[in-house]
């Protein structure tokens, strides 16, 4: 369209065409080959422009729209829903829904599906669209895509740049005065350096006016995980925390839980992480157990008594949007699941998940159904695991992902733990629990009825579908004994004694599930969170394999670190074969020590927040008892 200006049509297609970008395709292609002429500025309204837009067939409505142009337009067709059937995370054509998003991703570009929706644009949003309509839309070929993308997008993560907070650590951080070994100790202050790399803050002075990103807005500092995760992460976040509190970055801690905090004032909820893809789910919901966290390093009321509205919010939509009848005899109790209510790919993995589906079947209302299920499960925080699916020997297993049909039993040990923090926090601004500890005595009441298993002590998830407790362990099964400040001393002493047998086979760490099944959260993957858990509960309860547990974690963390060319200078040398400088792993393989985790949707990623914290906060609770890994040819001086 040389030197003519854009005008857009948006076109909704009748409930009848289903939200897949071939059906709908055609008509875009038509439309978008009409030439517009120079300074039509119009923009087309469906609700004015085309009557009955909602009843019209697709192809009628785009004759009777074209005909009513007193000029030929350069048309853009944006999905803005399918008779309420398209359920995307946004209306962004280029990040969420829409068949850019299809185009792009189902050409596979990139070998992550994520490296696209992170890039945001070169030129405003509206030349973005026109180009890709002059490339042919979804008839784009693949190098004219690679050209467009290249042409049009920038860098992921150009919007953020690092901050440096080296001035806010703290010179002799107290957790390393309780570690005895001196290696171990070495490896601590190595990590307690390690924040910088982290920090990150939003700079969009580099977008054009009209530019668009990804990124939600976050207006202070905050920590990310690493590697490919650029943005901020939920639960990621908690576990973060316990170390940058102890590494002393106080304010940076607060400025982290206020940018989640933002996020509540604006969604009502903490999305997966500060992208507009993550807006139609959440994450494990521990922002009020990072608050209470917070206070208790500072006892910083006012920082709670801020914070606590929004905490109560949040605390509503779970309450509103995961709660479950779990029908357990005559009785029918309420607890909670994950729940995301989409029937779209998700778009940092949106040729997985169209791949997947349509491999499965044509049928579109059971591709819808595998689309939630699978968007729920990465809601977990667990994407993905066999706990989720109905079959775990069938391959590819996640065909028969039923993750809403689950009743997890870490969901409902965080919602008790919040419901608890929810009644001290609001004791202590208002004087007064409210209904937050009978609501958490009732949800514990519910979990000992529906998933503890009294012979083995562990808790297991509830399945609807089957009107039964799992049989399949989860290392979720001790999250419990972390939260029950008074559980029962026999019961989490079976659970302990279960972990140990666990760790038996396993010196690398407590695996998420005991099943090989390739995706990341199954054996032999240790995830730190998972790992921290595990110790809080023993640590709670007295149980020594709390020691083997702290041991474990840190044998696999700092193996895997020099393995990949880590060093202490004047404590341990570097490997002679080894080209890199160490990096810490987001999970690790169970089964060998000091090897990194793998399997899932992408390859392992180095940073990394929590397993920072993790460590850090290990080092504080079990310094005195802790020992050099094996794997290390030691030059201590």
């Amino acid at each position: 369209m040389a030197g003519g200006s854009l005008a857009r049509l948006f076109v909704r297609p009748s409930a009848d065409i289903y939200c897949d970008a071939s059906v709908w395709a055609p008509a875009y292609v038509r439309l978008a080959r009409l030439a517009q002429s120079p300074g039509d500025k119009r923009v087309f309204d469906p609700e004015a422009d085309v009557t009955a837009a909602t009843t019209i067939p697709l192809f009628e409505r785009e004759a009777k729209a074209a005909k009513r142009l007193t000029r030929k337009i350069v048309a853009i067709v944006v999905v803005l829903g399918v008779g309420g059937r398209c359920k995307g995370p946004c209306d962004s054509p280029i990040y969420c829904q829409g068949e850019l998003l299809h185009a792009v991703q189902m050409a596979r570009l990139f070998a992550d599906d994520k490296t696209f929706v992170d890039k945001p644009t070169l030129k405003p949003e509206a030349q973005v669209l026109a180009a890709f309509a002059r490339i042919g839309g979804a008839n784009a070929s693949r190098p004219a895509l690679e050209r467009f993308v290249a042409e049009n997008f920038g860098q992921e993560g150009s919007e953020l740049r690092a901050v440096d907070v080296g001035a806010e650590l703290a010179a002799r951080p107290g957790f390393l005065e309780r570690v005895a070994n001196p290696v171990v100790r070495a490896f601590g202050r190595e990590v307690h350096g390690y924040w910088g790399q982290l920090i990150r803050e939003q700079d969009t002075t580099r977008l054009c006016a009209g530019c668009v990103s990804s990124m939600l807005r976050l207006a202070r500092r905050f920590v990310v995980p690493g590697g490919r995760f650029r943005e901020t992460y939920y639960w990621d976040t908690y576990f973060a925390l316990e170390g940058m509190l102890r590494s002393g970055l106080v304010d940076l801690s607060k400025s982290t839980i206020g940018d989640l905090l933002d996020l509540v004032d604006a969604y009502g909820f903490v999305p997966n992480g500060a992208r507009v893809y993550y807006l139609d789910r959440s994450q494990p919901p521990v922002l009020t157990l990072m608050v209470k966290l917070y206070y208790e390093f500072t006892h910083d009321v006012e920082f709670v008594r801020g914070a606590l509205p929004r905490l109560q919010r949040e605390y509503a939509y779970w309450t509103d949007k995961h709660c479950v009848d779990v029908r357990v005899g005559s009785r029918v109790l309420r607890l909670s699941r994950y729940f995301v209510d989409t029937d779209v790919p998700r778009p940092e993995a949106y040729s997985d998940d169209y791949e997947l589906a349509h491999n499965v079947t044509g049928d579109p209302q059971i591709q819808a159904r595998l689309y939630a299920d699978l968007a729920t499960g990465a809601e977990s925080g667990w994407d993905f695991s066999t706990r989720w699916v109905r079959d775990i020997h069938r391959a590819p297993v996640l065909e028969t992902i039923r993750t809403r049909q689950v009743v997890p039993v870490d969901l409902n040990a965080i919602l008790y733990q919040v419901e608890m923090a929810l009644g001290e926090l609001s004791d202590m601004v208002h004087g007064s629990s409210g209904a937050y500890r009978q609501a958490a005595g009732e949800r514990r009441q519910a979990m000992d009825a529906a998933m503890l298993d009294p012979t083995s002590g562990l808790y297991f998830d509830y399945l609807l579908e089957d009107a039964r407790r799992s049989t399949e362990f989860a290392a979720a099964a001790v999250w419990p004994y972390w939260a029950f400040a008074d559980g029962e001393a026999k019961l989490a002493a079976r659970a302990f004694a279960y972990l140990g047998r666990v760790l038996d086979g396993n010196p690398g760490g407590v695996p998420a599930t005991l099943t090989q099944s390739g995706q990341q959260w199954d054996w032999p993957m240790a995830w730190p969170p998972l790992q921290y858990v595990a110790m809080q509960g023993a640590l709670r309860y007295g149980d020594p394999v709390g020691v083997r547990l702290a041991q474990s974690y840190v044998d696999s963390v700092l193996c895997a670190w020099y393995a990949t060319g880590g060093s202490l200078p004047g404590v341990l040398e570097k490997l002679g074969n080894a080209t890199d400088s160490g990096h810490m792993f987001e999970k690790f393989d169970s089964a060998q020590v000091g090897s990194a985790g793998g399997g899932g949707e992408y390859t392992v990623q180095a940073g990394f927040g929590w397993t920072n914290g993790v460590l850090i906060w290990t080092l504080d609770k079990f310094g005195p008892q802790l020992t050099a890994p094996k794997c290390l040819n030691l030059n201590v001086s």
